[in-house]
């Protein structure tokens, strides 16, 4: 186990995690996912009954309007199988500079018009691309997932997803895909470019290269493999007080499937809701106030790890 709380240690070197102004409303569409990945945080999968509904929608683009996010980003759960995905970007377009969609890439082609209005409207597309190796990746993910990956980027790539100067962005994210943590992101973008573009010809705009949070199904596989105490000691012991200030939940506001709000999607997972006392978006007039505490717990040693999760 830790030696310490992540509350010690930051008081250890007189840190407090409070809010700067908030920039990003990130909205997280249900839980309801096409996988079953390993690593999920919020156990996502196929079972779940999770899926924000029509009024919880027109409640969080309510919330926008009162509002001037400049990036809004749209997770799950695989967000394309909820049903009003195209809805709420369609309504949260004219409300922010930035629209960001969270993708696994394999559940992208269930709906066969999805990519065309991605592209007519230039949301920005974060993908979820954890290992280059096809067994690795179809290991935790599911066999046959490491292809879909494949061609659901080269078929963006087509339509000029990644291309310089296209205006249509496209960025990858990495998560090791065992009990440690990943190598520098410079490193891993210069092998994920070298290695997609040679091996098939795919380009991309930038990759974030990020550890994984032991809570949800990934905690539940380092306890069942006995790796869970000495995942936290590397976390801890990578504890970089200078990643405290980058961190996104200091510019950044959740709301949940339900409506409920919270600091991060992390602390959706945990149920730590937004300043300790659920709140729902509909009850919210504006951003959370600068300089208010944020809910923390261990599993925050993981976005203090090296560089950090910003």
């Amino acid at each position: 186990m830790t030696t310490e709380s992540f509350k010690q240690t930051l008081a250890g070197h007189r840190l407090q995690l409070t809010r700067g102004r908030t920039e990003t409303l990130q909205v997280n569409m249900g839980l309801l996912c096409n996988q079953t990945c390993r690593h999920c945080h919020l156990n996502a999968g196929p079972d779940r009954k999770e899926n924000m509904n029509l009024e919880t929608v027109d409640q969080v683009v309510d919330y926008a309007h009162r509002n001037q996010f400049k990036t809004i980003d749209i997770t799950g759960g695989a967000p394309e199988l909820n049903p009003n995905l195209v809805k709420l970007m369609e309504d949260l377009v004219p409300l922010s500079a930035k629209i960001m969609l969270r993708s696994n890439l394999s559940a992208m082609n269930i709906n066969k018009n999805l990519v065309q209005f991605l592209e007519e409207h230039c949301i920005c597309i974060v993908a979820s691309f954890p290992s280059l190796n096809q067994t690795q990746v179809d290991l935790q993910r599911g066999e046959g997932s490491f292809k879909k990956i494949i061609d659901t980027l080269k078929n963006l790539n087509d339509v000029g997803y990644g291309h310089e100067g296209s205006g249509l962005e496209l960025h990858l994210v990495s998560n090791p895909v065992g009990a440690f943590l990943p190598p520098p992101q410079a490193e891993t973008e210069r092998r994920f470019r070298q290695l997609l573009r040679q091996k098939w010809g795919i380009v991309f705009n930038s990759i974030f290269s990020f550890a994984n949070v032991p809570i949800g199904r990934f905690r539940r596989w380092l306890e069942e493999t006995e790796n869970f105490d000495g995942y936290m000691k590397k976390l801890v012991s990578a504890f970089n007080p200078c990643a405290i200030e980058g961190l996104m939940c200091r510019k950044l506001v959740s709301v949940s499937w339900d409506g409920f709000l919270y600091d991060c999607d992390f602390n959706l997972a945990k149920g730590l809701p937004l300043g300790g006392s659920k709140i729902h978006v509909s009850e919210m007039s504006g951003p959370p106030e600068e300089g208010s505490p944020i809910s923390a717990n261990d599993h925050c040693f993981t976005c203090t790890a090296g560089a950090g999760f910003t």
